[in-house]
């Protein structure tokens, strides 16, 4: 049995920070919990300790977290995937949702889920080349050895 989960959460984002992640100042962090700041809330933290649930089960996985996703036609950028937000310094920071689609079924078809936790977005094509597959995509992330890093 395989996974694949794509984990999105969607916010502004102010002076091209991450979308909260662990820190407990995040707006996002703060959804559920009372005017006084106390009470449940951590919104991401949870997401993050389910996603490392997730990896520490035993079961194939493939978590997938797209960048702003976009009603545009597949496959007519490139995929560029890394991890633990480094694409946030990227200028484009979008996805095609077919594109991601796309990734969601490369990674169970291909790689029967890949034990890999990544970031997508779409970007410009090399000039005198074509895009990238999923498969292709996915197989050069592998190939570099890249691990999420899932402290909290």
């Amino acid at each position: 049995m395989s996974t694949v989960l794509t984990s999105f959460c969607f916010a502004l984002k102010k002076n091209n920070r991450s979308m909260g992640g662990t820190n407990p100042d995040d707006f996002l962090n703060s959804i559920g919990k009372d005017k006084d700041g106390k009470g449940n809330g951590d919104i991401l933290i949870y997401k993050r300790k389910s996603e490392k649930y997730l990896v520490d089960s035993g079961i194939h996985y493939t978590i997938i977290h797209p960048g702003g996703l976009r009603d545009t036609p597949c496959g007519e950028l490139d995929l560029k995937l890394d991890v633990n937000d480094n694409l946030m310094n990227e200028k484009k920071r979008a996805i095609s949702r077919c594109d991601v689609a796309s990734l969601c079924i490369a990674s169970l078809s291909e790689f029967n889920g890949v034990n890999a936790s990544f970031d997508c977005i779409n970007c410009e094509v090399k000039r005198g080349s074509f895009p990238q597959t999923p498969e292709m995509a996915i197989q050069d992330f592998l190939q570099k050895g890249k691990v999420y890093d899932y402290s909290v």
